[in-house]
């Protein structure tokens, strides 16, 4: 049986080499298009779940509101996103992504799509079962302790 210093070792190990790894894979795809990777992070945000407001922003990011607010002003400067007032509340603004912004973001996916196929070539569909299932039960692990 696998000692709990040695678990917690390859835990800490593994989830910096991922995160590592997932950071120079995206921040290199984002560079391409002007973007860092935090500001492809805020555009995806919004390409996945539509408009949000900074502090709607923020809390999903989990990233304070003024860093938000100054990113996104970057990400406005350069064309990639409008703030439009609420229709409801027009005390409310939103960040939606122009068309300039919506193609970056196609084409980020495109590009990281195309890097992920040339990878798995040759891997069998139980083999990727298998590793969605290991940061499945990684991910809720760690939910349980984040939860202690």
């Amino acid at each position: 049986m696998m000692e709990v210093t040695d678990f917690k070792n390859n835990l800490w190990d593994y989830t910096r080499k991922i995160g590592e790894n997932t950071n120079m894979v995206i921040t290199s795809l984002c560079e391409q298009h002007g973007v860092t990777m935090l500001q492809g992070r805020i555009l995806v945000e919004i390409h996945q779940h539509g408009s949000h407001t900074i502090g709607s922003l923020a809390s999903r990011l989990n990233i304070a509101g003024t860093n938000i607010s100054t990113m996104c002003k970057k990400l406005g400067t350069k064309g990639f996103l409008e703030r439009v007032r609420d229709e409801e509340d027009e005390r409310v603004v939103k960040l939606i992504l122009s068309e300039k912004g919506n193609s970056v973001v196609k084409e980020i996916n495109q590009e990281l799509i195309e890097k992920i196929l040339i990878s798995i070539k040759g891997e069998t569909d139980e083999s990727l079962y298998e590793i969605i299932n290991g940061l499945k039960k990684m991910n809720d692990l760690l939910e349980k302790i984040r939860s202690l």
